[in-house]
């Protein structure tokens, strides 16, 4: 069986030191691809080093939400400038209203320069959404169904949108989230997604999955962990290890198709 990180961030100062070795411990654990995602102008340029320095290593340009007041006055020049130069999806980008005080419409703005561009580019994009779901589907309203599919990622929304989500052309990401036990809300919304709409996630260095036996609060999360979330998020939903894992690394493949394919022509 082969897997998938369809999202991590391998740039993050608390692991970037390791990535040779966490590199080889993921190709161990049958981890054929890691899609890093950048969060801001400023790791731009170490995620296309690492992805030109680890041909596993799938590179997402983009600005988080929370990392917005952190934009030049030539944001969207540069951003461009990345996603041109190399095989590359658009993100880590999206919409988080958890803070009450963030600028919402300085978020929309950025967020929806970025669907534009995936729309453009025909490129697959990585959202991020917290507590913003109305307004995601709002803006997903105006601009209808993007021409290459995009992903929620670590999905924490209502199983109830899903089949709006996946109406709109959408992959839904589960991180090591789905591993806890109390996580009822994120297994419902597993269980609701078609078989040929999920894809698996880290999220790494963050949400360490709630494997036996480890500490979840003390420790880095990484790519190679991917099969053990596979392992419990399949006996979670009551789908057999083999079958949950090959149909998430097929969509997995058809999700970042337009960037592989892209890398093999060049």
């Amino acid at each position: 069986m082969l897997f998938i990180d369809s999202h991590c961030h391998l740039h993050d100062s608390r692991i970037i030191f390791d990535i040779p070795w966490l590199e080889d411990r993921a190709r161990i654990a049958n981890v054929k691809y890691m899609v890093s995602c950048a969060t801001m102008e400023d790791n731009f340029e170490l995620t296309a080093q690492l992805s030109k320095d680890f041909p596993s290593i799938l590179p997402c340009f983009g600005v988080h939400p929370w990392f917005i007041d952190t934009i030049s006055g030539q944001w969207k020049k540069n951003l461009q400038v990345y996603l041109q130069t190399y095989p590359s999806c658009i993100g880590e980008t999206g919409l988080d209203f958890t803070d009450k005080t963030c600028d919402r419409e300085k978020q929309i703005k950025v967020f929806e320069h970025h669907l534009m561009l995936a729309r453009e580019l025909k490129r697959p994009i990585n959202i991020h959404i917290r507590k913003a779901w109305d307004t995601f589907i709002h803006i997903l309203k105006k601009f209808g169904k993007l021409k290459v599919p995009g992903m929620i990622h670590s999905y924490s929304g209502s199983a109830d949108m899903i089949p709006v989500f996946e109406k709109y052309g959408f992959y839904i990401s589960f991180s090591g989230s789905v591993t806890n036990p109390d996580a009822k809300k994120v297994i419902n919304a597993l269980k609701k997604v078609s078989k040929s709409r999920f894809v698996l996630e880290t999220d790494s260095p963050d949400i360490y999955p709630y494997l036996p036996e480890s500490n979840s609060h003390s420790k880095l999360n990484e790519p190679a962990n991917l099969p053990a979330i596979a392992q419990i998020a399949s006996a979670r939903i009551g789908m057999e290890f083999k079958e949950f894992s090959e149909h998430a690394f097929q969509n997995s493949l058809y999700l970042f198709n337009p960037i592989l394919k892209e890398r093999e022509e060049k």
